[in-house]
């Protein structure tokens, strides 16, 4: 089979009635722009992930009741950024797949070799960040239901979307029996055990992570190492390999029917972001308010209260792209829009450079900050990071051009040759 990819995919899109605008590169402005929005909000769940102990990451109530400031932070980044990010992300990496398919001038056969090989540097970088700097990586996962994605990418857009419907779904199910396990199956010692590492840890198991993530930073590794591989099977089997796969099939499917690309009517935006509030926000917050019932109790809230934040995210998410794409086409974000997609040119580089400079704030390496900041405290840390990343991304791109990562992984990835 020797056409291009090119020739093979053909542009679905619907509702085109405005063309997209590209940079000289021919990347499409809105895709980088979007990226740029998503790499730096998913630092708004990230960091807490890095300066807070592990439990309060799900429970916001891990060490008792949070003084009201931070309770609010907590609330609204749980609104508007939990899980709402680093879905647009994955959304965008589902279009990004397509859109090389599209333009690659390689064969078929000759685009999936290539676009292997980009995977499977993908998990090594994913690998070594997980295991050397923060176990919460997405790299890897990215990299395994990449491949899966891959292969279904000439589907039609209304099936792409049914699959990430089925498979959304399928987590909901597999939550609920999990679920069901822990309330009807397990002894009550083994609950009680489990809570008291993962949801509302005593003073000694605080004191233990704060050691492993702060002055025994080098001689805890191969603690960390063990733990950093099992929390990433874990989640990539509970959460990841069917979540991340569904949010690919919906980014081929929004860049199929030209949603991404920015080519529907304002309008259509219009719409799409007045129902995802509607329906995202109290969805959400009912979330919340199942668990504030329940006292935040580990048998229901650790799966069964994450269930509505679950669907909400991806209302909220879509409402979050529409208003996004709304503000390019009217070019409402003036410079802002060039340093978005400054940051979205660069998302690699960008991700992993906010582990290297959360690693030095929090952990041993750095200034061992790890669990000695409130949620409003790192609120403001993001605020820094984000100004940081932006300058950076600004002068790297002028100066350079593509991420520093970006390039390594794009040269890492082509076949060598002989001769």
């Amino acid at each position: 089979m020797n056409q291009s990819i090119g020739s093979e995919m053909r542009n679905d899109s619907l509702h085109s009635d405005e063309t997209a605008p590209v940079d000289q590169a021919g990347r499409l402005v809105v895709l980088d722009v979007l990226r740029g929005v998503a790499v730096l909000g998913i630092l708004l769940m990230n960091i807490q992930s890095f300066g807070l102990v592990s439990s309060q990451y799900a429970n916001p109530k891990a060490l008792g009741d949070p003084p009201p400031v931070d309770w609010l932070v907590w609330l609204v980044n749980h609104v508007v950024a939990d899980e709402k990010f680093i879905s647009m992300l994955t959304i965008l990496f589902g279009a990004g797949l397509l859109l090389m398919a599209r333009t690659s001038r390689d064969s078929v056969a000759g685009f999936e070799r290539l676009f292997r090989r980009r995977m499977g540097w993908l998990l090594v970088f994913g690998l070594l960040h997980g295991l050397l700097i923060w176990p919460g990586d997405i790299l890897a996962a990215y990299a395994v239901c990449g491949l899966i994605v891959m292969r279904y990418r000439h589907l039609e857009p209304l099936t792409l979307v049914t699959i990430s419907a089925v498979l959304f779904a399928a987590v909901m199910v597999l939550w609920m029996l999990i679920s069901a396990i822990i309330l009807f199956a397990l002894p009550g010692e083994t609950i009680q055990s489990l809570s008291g590492k993962y949801w509302t840890p005593s003073s000694d198991v605080i004191g233990e992570e704060v050691a492993r993530h702060t002055h025994g930073w080098v001689a805890a590794f191969g603690d960390r190492a063990v733990n950093a591989v099992g929390a990433q099977v874990w989640m990539l089997l509970t959460d990841r390999i069917w979540r991340m796969t569904a949010m690919m099939f919906l980014g081929m499917a929004l860049l199929k029917v030209g949603f991404l690309s920015g080519s529907w009517r304002m309008r259509h935006y219009q719409i799409v972001a007045g129902l995802g509030l509607l329906i995202g926000v109290p969805v959400i917050m009912s979330g919340v308010w199942f668990n504030e019932a329940l006292d935040w109790d580990f048998r229901h809230s650790i799966f069964l209260g994450r269930i509505a934040n679950h669907w909400g995210s991806v209302a909220i998410c879509m409402a979050w792209l529409a208003l996004i794409i709304m503000m390019v086409k009217a070019d409402a974000l003036g410079r802002v829009r060039r340093a978005l997609e400054a940051v979205g040119s660069m998302a690699m580089t960008n991700y992993l450079g906010q582990s290297l400079i959360c690693g030095a704030i929090f952990y041993g390496f750095g200034l061992g900050l790890f669990s000695a900041l409130g949620h409003l405290q790192l609120l403001g840390v993001v605020l820094l990071i984000w100004a940081f990343q932006i300058v950076f991304s600004l002068i790297w791109r002028r100066l350079v051009g593509r991420g520093p990562f970006e390039t390594a992984w794009r040269r890492l990835s082509q076949p060598a040759r002989s001769g």
